[in-house]
């Protein structure tokens, strides 16, 4: 529960720095509470997370993977980008990797960018039917519910999106190693 108001509190003050507000001053938010991470950058070894459990780290990842603020967000893989100290450097390389679309945006995104929304994800973990844990390997199920804000408006994304996962553990700490939708 501690982890749940920790990352509120967390979307609140992110939110604050991207409309402009100074720091401190509230905006009147809607009544989804997910939590957002704010935006990281770079691999290097002295910003991974500490060890921690699969499902911490899955709630983590995922989060940051999927809350996008399309407006200043290059696209949608600027969220995998910022959630790459969660991933092994195989998974982050190929999740990041520089593929160029020759249609452009597509119209949600472009849409998310007239109205100046942001999108915030919900994560939900689970395991039903996952392989037992090892010393080594985990697999989790992670189920991410994203809202878009617009103003004082909210509107959910429809459909949530299921990601299976599959963690492993190096060095004392967990990363995700596989995803698939």
């Amino acid at each position: 529960m501690l982890a749940v108001i920790i990352a509120a509190a967390a979307a609140l003050l992110y939110s604050c720095q991207d409309n402009g507000n100074p720091p401190g001053t509230a905006t009147p938010q809607s009544t989804t509470t997910a939590p957002a991470a704010a935006p990281q950058t770079g691999t290097s070894a002295s910003q991974r997370p500490e060890p921690t459990s699969p499902e911490d780290v899955v709630h983590q990842a995922m989060t940051v993977a999927f809350t996008l603020a399309p407006t200043t967000d290059e696209n949608p893989t600027s969220g995998f980008r910022r959630a790459t100290q969660w991933f092994t450097p195989a998974l982050a390389a190929r999740l990041t990797s520089d593929v160029r679309n020759e249609r452009g945006p597509s119209l949600q995104w472009q849409q998310w960018i007239n109205d100046n929304a942001r999108v915030i994800a919900d994560v939900a973990i689970g395991c039903s039917g996952c392989p037992p844990d090892t010393d080594t390997t985990a697999h989790r199920v992670a189920t991410i519910t994203q809202t878009t804000v617009t103003g004082n408006t909210t509107r959910p994304v429809e459909p949530d999106t299921t990601v299976w996962l599959t963690l492993t553990a190096a060095d004392g700490r967990w990363l995700i190693d596989n995803l698939t939708y």
